[in-house]
């Protein structure tokens, strides 16, 4: 019995795979967006000084935006593929 490799499988299924990458890709960006929404409001409504939330702000924010500029140029590299 064969293994399946990942490119066997690639080039096998290819329209599954696209369409399990773009749902991949669709989850980063949701979950990047979300980080960007949420970090200021949670900074905002705590009772503390918005200095202490400073660090926690500078790190959800650039984890927010650096999925969502990924996804955003993977999906673009995918659309040149297909």
């Amino acid at each position: 019995m064969r293994a399946v490799t990942l490119w066997s499988w690639l080039e096998k299924d290819r329209k599954k795979a696209l369409r399990a990458g773009a749902r991949t890709l669709e989850g980063m960006r949701e979950v990047g967006v979300l980080l960007i929404a949420f970090a200021p409001l949670e900074a905002a409504l705590s009772g503390e000084p918005i200095l202490h939330h400073i660090r926690f702000l500078f790190v959800f924010l650039g984890g927010g935006f650096v999925l969502f500029g990924l996804s955003l140029l993977l999906e673009w590299r995918i659309d040149d593929v297909e």
